[in-house]
């Protein structure tokens, strides 16, 4: 345990220690791209910057230096530097996981409920990948492969391409592209729309904020499953259909909730 706290302790002041050229440098309000004002950032970076509670002083340590800084921290999490650097790679990674997860949670679902596509489990996320671990869904997988019938190569091999890519990512070296980089934007930029450091940082806050929608979305999709059993467009179907029998508090209450209602 006492090594586990070290190495965590050790990553988390190497990733507040490599933080981008980007981050070190991101607009404030008051000093946008050469010094000029940008309002844009204004309202997400600095000590004028959107706030959860607008009256309210935020705690020292909130700053404004990072997208999606609100000012609020009512427990203190983020009050020692090194823990703050932590959770933020925390946040920001499963945010982005989240994101993928969430959009694969409504795809095949999508499709089937409006193309009529044969996926398995009927497009319902979590039958769709209990059956990706079956021989004949590890197949669909393997692109005709034969994966299905060697399922820890195939989970292996998933370990090692993911690993490789954290390793990437976690090094910070660019891939090649010029620029100095770290953990959390270790390069990749095909298309270039983050060229400008106005845009970058703004985009910036849209991520964190769409993965934190994510995130909060994903956890919903859980707790619809687990309850219904049904697909959260399914949920949503029958919700829009009838919204007095299909919402939360009947769902959660079952039998009581006539009485709940008052109905």
């Amino acid at each position: 345990m006492m090594l586990a706290s070290k190495t965590l302790g050790r990553a988390a002041l190497k990733v507040d220690a490599r933080r981008t050229m980007a981050e070190r440098t991101t607009p404030t309000a008051t000093s946008g791209r050469g010094g000029a004002t940008s309002s844009a950032l204004a309202n997400w970076y600095g000590p004028d910057r959107a706030k959860i509670f607008p009256d309210l002083e935020p705690p020292s340590h909130l700053k404004g230096e990072y997208p999606g800084d609100y000012g609020w921290d009512w427990v203190g999490l983020c009050a020692d530097p090194e823990r703050f650097a932590f959770l933020r790679q925390a946040e920001i990674m499963n945010g982005r996981w989240a994101l993928f997860g969430a959009l694969g949670c409504l795809a095949p679902e999508f499709l089937v409920r409006n193309n009529g596509a044969k996926i398995f489990g009927d497009g319902v996320w979590f039958k769709t990948n209990a059956a990706a671990l079956t021989p004949e869904g590890a197949n669909i997988l393997g692109a005709g492969f034969g994966l299905g019938n060697n399922l820890p190569f195939l989970f292996v091999s998933t370990i090692l391409l993911i690993g490789a890519t954290e390793v990437w990512r976690y090094n910070g070296s660019g891939g090649g592209f010029e620029g100095p980089y770290d953990t959390l934007y270790p390069g990749w930029d095909p298309l270039g729309v983050c060229e400008d450091p106005d845009t970058f940082a703004e985009l910036k806050v849209k991520e964190v904020k769409n993965a934190r929608l994510a995130m909060t979305a994903f956890l919903g999709f859980l707790v619809q499953g687990l309850v219904t059993g049904k697909g959260p467009l399914e949920n949503l179907a029958d919700h829009l259909a009838d919204p007095t029998h299909n919402n939360a508090v009947v769902n959660i209450a079952g039998n009581n909730a006539s009485k709940i209602l008052g109905a």
